[in-house]
Order: structure tokens, then C-alpha cells, then sequence
């Protein structure tokens, strides 16, 4: 039985949908059958929405309907007629020095069609207007085609239903329609968890409400915590993001800069050096934010104020794309966003409402608002010690957890689920512990499961701990420093 996001089989070279695009694609047309006529469809970055937005054509064509489809970037307009004719569909491009031919299914960036409207040229229609990235689409283009085209259905995209400057998406679209959550894809495997490190004070000042400037040092954050990762670096502006570049240098780390104003070419050209290993480090200015599928990534660095819900949850997808060798993403969260909008691999919940209807209703629980860990600065949630370092959670903060504990102990008036979670949190760190001490006395093995066994009163393999195990006599004679390594590659 397929999972809803086992990857696409192919037939004769034309995609075969997974489970959760073919849900999509039928709990979407619901609301049209309804009465509406513009419907937001969102799913998390990953999904594959431009597959199903191939699909949704495909089902348009057997109806005997024109379709328009209306992408992010001039850059994308290659991307979604690739997709098309994997379908056997053949798309018109409408662009700028390229052959345009009479087809039922056309393709415009917004820009393209902006560009038309202001030379007085009317842009191409269709029965059914699909919009990608409809959450910034351009006000001028969208009027148009509401005045113009009364009666053509719209779908638009995007894994944020929010404007980014916080205005709801009604108007235009009437309805909104939700993919299957992160959680899914992260344990599908085509999405990965994001660890968050952020200073701590700037967290708490965050949860008082307040509006921050990005604080500490990004060299040194990122030498710390993601050095030699391909990273991208979200900066405030064009005299900053140049800035930053020009530090990382300093320090000998390649960095390049680019912004809206970089051309196309070069721009794929530092795309390609970024995955070539040859940049580290991308500083953008508004350019990577949406529309851009670069998987290697494994750092987002947020050196900009982030006060927005769909800033935070796109930035962050970045780095949330799995590729080989990839375990997580990375972010470097200076601007303690973390503390407000939550960690980014958690599940958002949409409405079609503006933003502040959005961050209310996705705002984490008291017992579940994230905390950065005055050891190592990882920030995580609903944990009573840091999962990174080991560090206990203060009793105030373990309190605000699970209720008044009234003790002093990490495990003290637990119960339930709650002690059984903290207490194999508490052998897990203690099974670390002396894995690591094992390493610096040369120990084998069978000494770190006997120090275990010593200390937790119940041997390693009868723990329920989530981390490797030798199996049988001669693997637990292994050198703590070979196992190590052999788990680590």
C-alpha cells in the first residue's frame, strides 16, 4: 500500500500521482460544486504542487476548457510547461522574445503580464486561471483579470493563504482548501526537521511582544553551529545583505549577494555555484524567500526583522527539502521569530483570514511555547531538558510544562505519559553520557553498557532507548571510538 507521500511512479514518462496530491486534487474541486469561483488550494513546500497543478489542467482539457496558468518568475515559466508536457500537454509560452502558438493552455509570469497591462497589450485568458504563489500576486494583475474575466475559475497556490503584508486573501478567492500537514511529509521522509539556535534573551523579549532587531554576531553563530553548510542568509536589505557577504569573506568563507535586480543568468549561475560547493554562503535580499527550489541548503540565517508568520514559515523552507547526505536544516534564528510563531517543522493550521487571524490561531500553548537552552542556544518545546546538550530545564520552566511539581528532581510527581517521556529522555542523555566517556577512556562497548547498567539499574538493550545498539558478543566488543564512527557515516 502506497503512503501519501511515496514518491511518484512514472508511466511511459507521465507522473503517477501520490495518494495526497490525488486528495488535493479532488477535496479542491469541492468548493467550486459549492458556488465559488476562486479557491486557494495550500500544501506545504515539497508537496509537489506543480504537478498537480499539471494534473488540474490535464482534468480542465477532458472538460473542454482553456487554462492559464500565471507563475512566481519568468524563471518558473520553463519549469511548468516541463511539467505540462510530462502530461503530453504543450503549453504556449507568453514571453518576451519567445514563439508564442495558439494552444489551449498558455503560461505568463506575473511580471510578463504586469509589463502588458502597463504597454496597453491585453494579456492571454482562460477559463481557469491558475495562480502560483498566489499569496503575492501582483494587485494589478489580479484586478485585471477580476474586471475582465468575470466568469473564469481561479486556483491559486501557495503553502501560505496570508499576504505578506498580512492582509487576508478575501478578496479575491472565497475559499480555502488544505493539503495533509508537515508532520506527514517530515515522517514520509520528503521534508526534514529543522533545528532552531537563537540567543537566548532576544527569545524572551520576543514572547513580552516585543519588536527586535536581529542580535549577535552571524559569523560566529554560523561557525558555531552550521559552519561549511550551504546556507542562505536572509537579510534586511541590499546594503546589508552586501555587508554580510563581505564579513563572511573576511573570515574566509566564500559568500556571493543577490537581490532583485540580479540577472536571471547570474543568478542561476550562483545557484550553481552554491551547489557545486564552490559559494557557502547566499545573501538575499526578497529574491529567495518563494519560487526557488535549491534541496542542498542546510542553513537559513534570519538577519532581518521577521514580525511575519508567512515570512517565517517560507524562509524556513529552504532548508526543510531532504537530499542525500542531509539529515536537518539549520536555522540561525536572530531574530527570535521561534518565540512567537513557533518551530517551523511543527503543523500550521490556515484559515482565509489576514495574518493576525492566522497567528492567533496557530500560537503555541502555554505547554508548548519553545525556550532557548542557556547552554547551547538550541530552542525546542514540550521537553524538560535541552535535546541537544542534555541541559535540565529550570524547575520554573519544567513547571509551565506539565503543572507544579513540587519537587526538586527531573522526574519528581510524574506521571503517565509525561514520566514515561522523561524518564527515556533522562536515559537517553545518560546512555550519551557515557558513550563519550566511553570514547575518552577507550573503552569497548560492553563497558559503556556496563556503566549503564550500573548507574540506570536496567541494561541498554532492555531501556527503550531510540539510538543504535550492537547486537551480539562480538559488536559489543567494538571500540566505543569505531562505533561512533561507524553510526556517523
Amino acid at each position: 500500500m502506497r503512503g501519501l507521500f511515496d514518491e511518484p511512479e512514472m508511466a511511459g514518462g507521465r507522473p503517477v500521482l501520490m495518494p495526497a496530491q490525488t486528495d488535493l486534487l479532488d477535496r479542491g474541486r469541492v468548493p467550486y460544486g459549492q458556488g465559488a469561483k476562486r479557491v486557494v488550494w495550500q500544501a506545504p513546500c515539497g508537496m509537489g504542487k506543480t504537478v498537480v497543478a499539471a494534473a488540474q489542467t490535464e482534468r480542465a482539457l477532458a472538460m473542454g476548457k482553456t487554462v492559464l496558468h500565471i507563475v512566481h518568475r519568468r524563471r518558473l515559466v520553463d519549469q511548468m510547461l516541463g511539467t505540462l508536457e510530462r502530461f503530453g500537454i504543450r503549453a504556449a509560452p507568453i514571453m518576451e522574445g519567445r514563439q508564442a502558438w495558439d494552444a489551449p493552455v498558455k503560461c505568463a509570469s506575473r511580471d510578463t503580464i504586469a509589463a502588458m497591462l502597463k504597454d496597453g497589450v491585453r494579456p492571454p485568458t482562460g477559463d481557469l486561471l491558475i495562480w502560483d504563489e498566489c499569496h503575492v500576486a501582483a494587485a494589478a494583475v489580479q484586478n485585471w483579470y477580476l474586471q475582465n474575466t468575470p466568469g473564469a475559475y481561479w486556483t491559486g497556490y501557495t503553502a501560505t493563504p496570508v499576504r505578506p503584508d498580512g492582509a487576508s486573501l478575501n478578496p479575491p478567492y472565497e475559499a480555502l482548501v488544505c493539503s495533509a500537514p508537515t508532520s506527514a511529509m517530515i515522517a514520509a521522509g520528503r521534508l526534514c526537521r529543522v533545528k532552531v539556535y537563537n540567543p537566548d534573551d532576544i527569545g524572551k523579549r520576543r514572547k513580552k511582544g516585543e519588536r527586535v532587531k536581529p542580535v549577535g554576531d552571524p559569523v560566529a553563530h554560523w561557525l558555531k553551529y552550521a559552519a561549511d553548510l550551504p546556507t542562505v542568509v536572509f537579510a534586511a536589505n541590499i546594503a546589508d545583505s552586501l555587508a554580510i557577504a563581505g564579513r563572511y569573506r573576511a573570515a574566509g568563507v566564500s559568500a556571493e549577494h543577490l537581490d532583485a535586480h540580479t540577472p536571471d543568468a547570474e543568478r542561476d549561475a550562483i545557484y550553481e555555484r552554491s551547489r557545486n560547493g564552490v559559494t557557502r554562503v547566499l545573501c538575499n535580499v526578497g529574491v529567495m524567500v518563494e519560487g526557488v527550489d535549491l534541496p542542498w541548503l542546510v542553513c537559513c540565517q534570519i538577519l532581518r526583522g521577521c514580525n511575519s508568520l508567512v515570512l517565517w514559515i517560507q524562509a524556513n523552507g529552504r532548508v526543510m527539502r531532504t537530499f542525500p547526505g542531509k539529515a536537518h536544516g539549520i536555522t540561525l534564528d536572530h531574530a527570535g521569530a521561534a518565540h512567537e510563531f513557533g518551530l517551523p517543522d511543527t503543523d500550521y493550521t490556515w484559515e482565509l483570514g489576514d495574518e493576525a487571524a492566522n497567528v492567533r490561531r496557530n500560537k503555541p500553548p502555554k505547554d508548548g511555547q519553545p525556550v532557548t537552552c542557556a547552554a547551547c542556544g538550541a530552542v525546542f518545546a514540550r521537553k524538560p531538558a535541552c535535546p541537544e546538550c542534555g541541559k535540565v530545564l529550570s524547575r520554573a520552566q519544567r513547571r509551565s510544562l506539565v503543572g507544579d511539581d513540587n519537587g526538586d528532581g527531573i522526574l519528581t510527581r510524574y506521571t503517565g505519559d509525561q514520566a514515561g517521556h522523561l524518564q527515556a529522555e533522562k536515559l537517553e542523555r545518560l546512555w550519551k553520557k557515557y558513550l563519550y566517556i566511553g570514547r575518552a577512556k577507550g573503552w569497548e562497548m560492553r563497558q559503556v553498557a556496563g556503566a549503564f547498567n550500573k548507574e540506570a539499574k536496567v541494561p541498554p538493550w532492555e531501556a527503550g532507548l531510540d539510538v543504535p545498539l550492537p547486537f551480539g558478543k562480538a559488536e559489543w566488543a567494538t571500540p566505543v571510538v569505531e562505533w561512533i564512527q561507524r553510526e556517523a557515516s
